[in-house]
């Protein structure tokens, strides 16, 4: 049978950065500009209306087309996409085919817009990329939680880490950070598991996530289980409103506050385990 996706039209106005953060938190496939609309495709037609309701809560209007017959919805995107940097070492192409290289001292991350959250065009994706990169990562284990498109995985093998595990309970979006780790040279190091955090033992120097607060605190104690003595949790996709109250779940030993990113309304937070 034929794939069928969702098209969320969203009337063009003004903030858009603030709807494209909006509905990009709902796995979208990605977006397209169709005259005076803004189009968000998604796979699951449950995830466009849940867009569409948030989008509403926003006081910004829109509309749920489901059921569409597939033929690939991404590919004017890709097409239409170009590189752009990120932080002071990446670079990232979100198109298909990628051709163009990286400027002089940036690492190309090539992740096509595919139907895994990341292709570094959000906030929250892009908090956490600067936030790798203050971390001494040569000689750290990083375990990727929710990897989606295997992004950060993908950028803290870029840096250096050699034992890199990129998790998701997806099994579509582990296929497709496994398309994407054969992209890069240093995919070698990333590994890619299928399933709940307790899925891999073991202790991490470094222990990421971007995903709500609401998915966050699902997997937390499990998180913050992996984290080794003097590791770092590094937490991403929080909404500036929501930071206190996760902040405060590391209140106690052995836990405190390393770093905050902060970029519109979202807030990437770093915490530290006592050695």
């Amino acid at each position: 049978m034929p794939r069928t996706y969702s098209r969320l039209v969203i009337p063009r106005r003004a903030g858009d950065d603030a709807v494209l953060g909006i509905v990009s938190l709902y796995a979208p496939l990605g977006f397209v500009e169709e005259g005076p609309d803004l189009v968000a495709c998604f796979r699951d037609s449950t995830d466009a209306r849940r867009a569409g309701e948030a989008l509403s809560a926003s006081r910004i209007s829109s509309e749920v087309v489901a059921g569409l017959v597939e033929e690939d919805p991404l590919a004017l995107f890709r097409a239409a996409s170009r590189p752009f940097p990120v932080g002071k070492r990446f670079w990232l192409d979100p198109g298909d085919p990628s051709v163009a290289q990286a400027p002089a001292g940036r690492i190309a991350l090539r992740l096509p817009a595919s139907t895994a959250f990341g292709t570094g065009g959000h906030e929250s994706t892009r908090l956490a990329l600067e936030s790798l990169e203050e971390l001494p990562l040569a000689r750290a284990g990083v375990l990727d939680v929710g990897t989606g498109s295997g992004v950060l995985a993908l950028a803290a093998a870029a840096l250096g880490a050699p034992r890199v595990v990129g998790l998701d309970t997806d099994d579509e979006a582990v296929f497709v950070a496994g398309e994407n780790r054969k992209r890069h040279s240093f995919g070698s190091r990333v590994a890619l598991v299928a399933g709940p955090v307790e899925a891999v033992g073991g202790g991490f120097d470094l222990v990421v996530a971007n995903m709500l607060p609401a998915e966050l605190l699902e997997v937390l104690d499990p998180m913050k289980s992996r984290v080794a003595p003097a590791g770092h949790l590094l937490l991403s996709g929080i909404p500036v409103e929501d930071e206190g109250a996760l902040a405060g779940r590391f209140r106690e030993t052995p836990w405190h506050s390393a770093g905050r990113r902060v970029e519109g309304e979202w807030v990437c937070l770093r915490f530290e385990r006592a050695s």
